[in-house]
């Protein structure tokens, strides 16, 4: 039986519990792959390949050889069974029957023919146990708890958000976004009461794969990325984004834009300095995302990230006042952030009118789906001259 949870939502540590009430002891098997060094040295730069394959498949070959009612839990280094229906010397001879047919079955791999396992039977008291591998359980759990939202976000479309550049009158930008599966509209993620982590590496993976099928041609654009703060401001989590990006074509980096997102006004500025630290060398362009109530822009743009970037409120553009008060401090940020060679960027859904306002003001890059709608796949960037926007807004204005 695999790990993790089952009918009746029992979890693995309650699994367990169960396997010992009326007995003294614990039948455990512990499956240890021996002579990783030399396998790791055998394998080299593809070791993380074959060493998921290698769990993969012994997971998969002893999951068919116990009973129902067993527990089986993967480790770091091998595997750990908690027998349910045998006892003593019938739960060490399956342990040791079930290492000697694994490894004849690696033996006939050609690719996997170094790999060797080792099991080993020890009678455990419940205490014994949960002393000796109740890290391990807890770890099992975490990992199939993650395994479980991996997948549910792994249904999820992306699509491609435009944003465009005023001074180069182009479509040269587009940030990676979670579709609704209904409607294929961005995905309404609320920024505070959803963990990031998940979201921010599916997104890093996926963009990547969709630049290496665009640059496969002879197309060409900028590809953003937004991870959220309190992603980077984890050491597990920023652990996952730098191995991810670390994946990520070396030859391609000059097109990759990474922005920190989830930045609340007076958000602590050793953090995002902290942050900026962190992921500058895997990003060519960092730039930061902010509220547009910031009152403390010229200390984010000393920190010297390739651009700024504000979410416009929804009600502003038909607000009056609200709408001169977001204008004015969007004004006064380009003039900040103008001082220290540092673009400005909005986004939101703003007419014509409002994107021409805010590029006269200054702003750089203007992201608004309703007049460059989210695409399905990531499109080449293209010429969209400052004069197309111009018209829209003077036919809207004269409608």
């Amino acid at each position: 039986m695999d790990d993790g949870e089952v009918p009746g939502g029992l979890n693995l540590a309650e699994r367990i519990r169960r396997l010992a009430n009326g007995r003294n002891t614990l039948d455990v098997a512990q499956f240890q792959f021996i002579g990783l060094d030399e396998i790791r040295r055998t394998y080299a730069e593809r070791w993380s390949e074959k060493r998921e394959r290698v769990g993969r498949v012994a997971r998969h070959f002893i999951s068919r050889r116990i009973a129902q009612d067993d527990v089986l839990i993967a480790g770091a280094d091998g595997f750990l069974l908690v027998f349910g229906g045998v006892t003593g010397y019938l739960a060490e001879a399956t342990a040791k029957q079930i290492s000697r047919e694994l490894n004849a079955f690696f033996l006939g791999d050609p690719e996997l023919g170094g790999v060797q396992i080792e099991a080993q039977h020890n009678e455990m008291s419940l205490e014994e146990f949960t002393l000796a591998f109740g890290e391990a359980v807890a770890a099992a759990r975490e990992q199939d708890q993650r395994s479980e939202r991996e997948r549910s976000l792994a249904n999820l479309p992306m699509g491609y958000v435009p944003v465009w550049d005023a001074q180069r009158g182009a479509l040269a930008t587009y940030f990676i976004t979670p579709l609704d599966p209904r409607t294929r509209e961005p995905l309404g993620w609320d920024q505070h009461s959803h963990r990031h982590a998940d979201m921010d590496e599916l997104k890093l993976n996926q963009s990547e794969l969709a630049m290496r099928a665009l640059f496969s041609g002879e197309g060409r654009a900028l590809m953003g990325v937004a991870v959220h703060a309190s992603t980077l401001n984890t050491p597990q989590s920023l652990a996952r984004v730098v191995q991810a990006m670390g994946r990520f074509d070396k030859r391609l980096a000059r097109y990759r834009i990474l922005r920190i997102s989830g930045v609340d006004p007076g958000y602590p500025r050793i953090y995002l300095e902290d942050m900026m630290r962190a992921v500058r060398p895997l990003a060519d362009r960092v730039a930061i995302g902010l509220s547009w109530m910031e009152a403390d822009v010229a200390s984010v743009v000393k920190l010297q990230p390739a651009a700024i970037g504000f979410t416009i409120p929804p009600r502003a553009p038909g607000h009056a006042s609200l709408r001169q008060d977001v204008c004015e401090r969007i004004a006064d940020a380009v003039k900040l952030a103008r001082a220290h060679n540092v673009k400005v960027g909005v986004e939101g859904d703003l007419y014509p009118e409002d994107a021409t306002r805010f590029m006269q003001d200054g702003v750089t890059y203007v992201c608004s789906p309703r007049i460059w709608p989210v695409q399905a796949a990531l499109p080449a960037a293209e010429t969209w001259p400052v004069a197309r926007l111009v018209a829209m807004a003077e036919r809207m204005t004269a409608a």
